[in-house]
Parts: structure tokens; C-alpha cells; sequence
């Protein structure tokens, strides 16, 4: 199949509302951020978000709970969960006990009392599993086990296709900073297919990159990445020491922005060449100038994937930097596309097997411009009835569209050049 494309222009992001969630709370401290996950609950969305801060002399990492009816507009509800102060209704659910939360609502009807599961990083060091009936009110004195080993940055999430949990962790690699994998059957005993890491900074990168972590979600096939990239130079020979690791990134950017990666086994990776950020920095005056942190995956929205994310306004290691929580949207199955310009442009897919002449398209037009396509069979010669001419043309904006041509159904396969019909009825196009 060639399919004609004029003046298609690509999903970006889109413009923000920003930011949804500031810091209203006392227990907030720097502020909001995700760190965290946003999952469909009923009628509503769910939040669990991070809070860091500076108490009585030492750094305390809260996850709190929000809750949204439009994905927009967010409440902090006041749970008798873990109180603050005097203040007994806070939205704080666990404290001290974990960061970077990954939430589970697994349906478990057998034991009601693990329908909840939430991953994420201990504070004995290593990630931690806690099990809850409702989402909010997890049982963290049950196992003080840590899962496996990890430096201080965990992401968690279910693969539907191996049926397992899978984690990507902290780690390093000649360029510092880089990210493993580890997965589970039962979320309790975990396995790592390689002890060492599976994505880093590599020769197509900035001297300045290193990997801060990566949330990775399922998607459609395969399995997309968000990985945060820190922009900061590491030492290059020697032992490790702190003084010696921030004097090797003393005029670094030290920013952290958001790119794309995909695999399909979790252990080889791709990523665009260009390196451009899918959630870049906003500008000198916003509120994520500084750092950026995605949630674990976006929400489905529509014909929308919503990606809520954590920024902070002061890059890596300044000082009292605030942080807040935004919305960046993208387009259904955006994540790449082709573009034409001004002149007409065309591609060829791989062959197919077509039951009926119909090519389901994700497209959106400019003014004056169209999609339009002909079927073709191994030779690309064009099957008759099905040439460009006699495509119905498509032009709008659609992220499902039938492409459909005046002719309704195949030749007879004594008319193809090869005379041989395929096993299940369908043509070779």
C-alpha cells in the first residue's frame, strides 16, 4: 500500500493549563510532584503524588493523595490516614515510608485486603512493596523486605502481555547515571535479567547526560519510555566521592527534561536521533523551568494521552526549589509521525493482508491539504479499483479514520498477477 500525504503536520504538545496542583498544604513542603501515578478511578481521576521537606533539620518524602472529576481542576481530600501537627485530616497516606509511588489496583477479589498494591522506594534503601484494600490505606509494618537492589529511584508498572510486574531502577554506567530492569510474577520475589543497565546516556548524547530514571508503560505492542534526562557532567576516571562528583558537573546545565525511548523486550532500546525533549522545560518564568518528572504513564483521554508531570522552578541541587504539577497533552498514537511541507509526500508500509479495501488512519490536515492512497501488490503494481484517483480523500483532523476507495471489494485473485488466493481469503497488497 503507498499512501499520499500533503502538508500533514505532526501531534505536539499542546498548550498548558499550568500548573493544576500548587503547594497549599504545610506538610507540602518544596512542593507537589510526580514522582508518582495518575490511574481512572471510577468517575474520577487519582493522584499519588510526592512531597519533599526540610523538618526539624532532616528531609522527610511524603506521597499524598488528590483526586480530579475533569483531570483539571484537583482536590486534596482530608484523610484520617497520618495527621500533621494538630492537624489530624491531612492527604498525606504514607510518610517516611516510601517515594516515588507506583499504584496497583489489581481487582483482587479473592483477598480484598491486597486489592492495592503500591511500589516504590523505601527508607531502609531498596524498593518496597505495601498492600491496601481502598488505594489510600496501606499496610507498610507487613513486610520490611526490600525487593531487590536499587539506588534511589524506582518505577513500576504491570505488563499485560507477560503477565508479570515489571520495575526499572537506579543504576550507573560510564556516563553515571542509567537505568535497569527487574521483573516479578507476584510482585514479592523479583528478577533481574541483567545486573547491570539496560538504557544510558550513549555517543549520540551531550558529554553533559545522564539518565535520571525512567517510568515505562505498555503501549500498543511494545513498551514506550519516559526517560528523564539530567544534564550534568560526571567524573571521568577515579573513586566516587561527592565533592569530586559536584565539582564534575560545575557548569552543567543541571536541568532535567523528558524525552522518548521504545523496546519491544525491555532489555534493547531505541530513541529518536534528535534528542528533542517530548516535555521540554517551560520558560524562565514558569514553574518548570528547572526539572521535570513525569507520572509513570499517561491517562487515556478521548483521542488524548494526558502525561501529568512534576516541575520545579531551580535546577539539580540549587537550593529551596518549588515544585507544582502540570498537564501536557498529546494526540492519540503521537508519539512520531511524517510530515509532507509544501510538497506532496508518500510513504510505503509493509505488506499486509487485507480481508477488505479499508486503511484505518491517524492524520491531520492543513488548510488545502489531504491523505489519499493506493493498494498495491508485491510488485507495486497498482490492483485495479484501488488506485489514488479513485481514494476518497481524507482532510480534517481524525485519530481512527476509514480510508475507503469508490470500489467496495477485491478483484477476483485470477485477476492478481500471481493468480493464487491467500489462506484466509484476503489479498497480499
Amino acid at each position: 500500500m503507498i499512501v499520499f500525504v500533503n502538508n500533514y503536520r505532526e501531534n505536539r504538545n499542546e498548550i498548558r493549563r499550568n500548573p493544576l496542583l500548587r503547594c497549599d498544604r504545610p506538610w507540602e513542603g518544596w512542593g507537589p510532584h510526580l514522582y508518582g501515578t495518575v490511574l481512572p478511578l471510577g468517575s474520577k481521576l487519582g493522584m499519588w503524588y510526592q512531597c519533599l521537606a526540610r523538618e526539624a533539620g532532616r528531609l522527610v518524602s511524603r506521597v499524598c493523595f488528590a483526586e480530579s472529576r475533569d483531570g483539571l481542576s484537583w482536590e486534596k481530600p482530608g484523610l484520617e490516614i497520618i495527621p500533621h501537627g494538630r492537624l489530624g485530616r491531612t492527604n498525606i497516606i504514607a510518610e517516611d515510608e516510601c517515594s516515588i509511588a507506583s499504584a496497583f489496583d489489581r481487582g483482587d477479589t479473592v483477598r480484598p485486603e491486597r486489592r492495592w498494591l503500591l511500589i516504590g522506594y523505601g527508607r531502609e534503601g531498596g524498593p518496597r512493596a505495601a498492600y491496601s484494600a481502598d488505594g489510600l490505606r496501606f499496610r507498610w509494618n507487613e513486610s520490611r523486605r526490600t525487593l531487590f537492589a536499587s539506588a534511589d529511584v524506582v518505577n513500576a508498572f504491570c505488563d499485560p502481555w507477560k503477565n508479570r510486574y515489571v520495575a526499572t531502577w537506579k543504576t550507573t554506567s560510564r556516563r553515571h547515571r542509567a537505568v535497569g530492569v527487574a521483573w516479578s510474577d507476584d510482585a514479592v520475589w523479583w528478577e533481574k535479567p541483567l545486573e547491570c543497565p539496560v538504557f544510558g546516556a550513549d555517543d549520540l548524547d551531550p558529554d553533559a547526560t545522564q539518565i535520571y530514571g525512567m517510568p515505562v508503560f505498555p503501549y500498543e505492542g511494545c513498551y514506550i519510555g519516559l526517560p528523564w534526562v539530567y544534564h550534568a557532567r560526571y567524573m571521568k576516571y577515579g573513586e566516587w566521592t561527592a565533592e569530586r562528583m559536584y565539582e564534575a558537573q560545575e557548569g552543567s546545565p543541571k536541568t532535567v527534561d523528558v524525552q522518548l525511548a521504545w523496546s519491544w523486550d525491555l532489555i534493547n532500546w531505541t530513541r529518536p536521533p534528535d534528542r528533542a525533549p517530548l516535555i521540554a522545560l517551560g520558560r524562565e518564568d514558569e514553574f518548570d523551568v528547572g526539572m521535570i518528572y513525569t507520572a509513570r504513564a499517561p491517562v487515556r483521554c478521548g483521542n488524548k494521552l494526558l502525561f501529568y508531570y512534576g516541575g520545579f522552578d531551580k535546577v539539580h541541587d540549587e537550593k529551596r526549589p518549588k515544585g507544582a504539577i502540570g498537564l501536557a497533552t498529546l494526540g492519540l498514537d503521537g508519539f512520531c509521525s511524517l510530515r509532507a511541507g509544501k510538497r506532496v509526500g508518500w510513504m510505503v508500509s509493509r505488506r499486509e493482508r487485507f480481508s477488505e479495501p479499508i486503511v484505518r488512519i491517524n492524520a491531520r490536515t492543513g488548510p488545502g491539504g489531504y491523505v489519499v492512497a493506493e493498494i498495491v501488490d508485491r510488485w507495486n503494481e497498482v490492483i485495479p479499483g484501488f488506485s489514488r484517483k479513485e481514494c476518497h480523500r481524507f482532510s480534517g483532523d481524525a485519530c481512527d479514520h476509514p480510508l475507503t476507495w469508490r470500489t467496495k471489494t477485491f478483484p477476483p485473485a485470477a485477476l492478481l498477477p500471481d493468480g493464487e488466493t491467500p489462506p484466509d481469503g484476503g489479498h497480499p497488497a
